[in-house]
């Protein structure tokens, strides 16, 4: 699955490279790659010069388990010394995320066994443009999740890789 993203992500290049002024980004989670096998694809677009809004859906399997996931993040670019422009640069904003997993099984008194978790992170990071056209975005902060009416907090991090358009 990660191949067929990556050919979508080089097609693509090859039609927007001559864009300078970039608009959005389409990207993937690289950074949970050998952990478990989940499946993300984003699309942060540019609201204003430093604001962008990112959405990206989420998909995988994993011992019997189908997970979906759901998330929203804003983000503002701290841009206003360095003067580039959003994608590129710092940036700083909220996430929200919403996954739903279910169990493969299912029991005749009970049905397939489901969970829901929401999550609100606060993240910091740095998007590098290479070569005009590829994104980078390592990216880390601190998180707080309600999972089965248990909160849990904890460190968040993530990179990811994406074309620019």
């Amino acid at each position: 699955m990660k191949n067929y993203l990556l050919i979508l992500i080089c097609m693509i290049s090859a039609f927007t490279m001559m864009s300078q002024e970039k608009k959005g980004v389409i990207k993937t989670d690289i950074s949970g790659i050998n952990d478990y096998n989940f499946y993300q694809l984003g699309y942060e677009f540019n609201i204003k010069e430093n604001n962008s809004f990112e959405v990206g859906i989420g998909f995988g399997s994993e011992r019997g388990i189908n997970i979906y996931g759901l998330s929203l993040q804003g983000r503002y670019y701290l841009n206003n010394i360095s003067k580039i422009i959003a994608p590129e640069g710092f940036h700083v904003g909220p996430r929200i995320l919403a996954i739903y997993a279910e169990s493969n099984e299912s029991s005749a008194f009970i049905g397939k066994e489901t969970a829901f978790s929401f999550e609100i992170d606060g993240l910091i990071g740095y998007q590098f443009l290479i070569s005009n056209i590829i994104t980078l975005d390592p990216y880390i902060g601190g998180g707080i999740a309600i999972v089965e009416n248990q909160t849990v907090t904890g460190l968040v991090w993530g990179v990811t890789l994406g074309v620019a358009f």
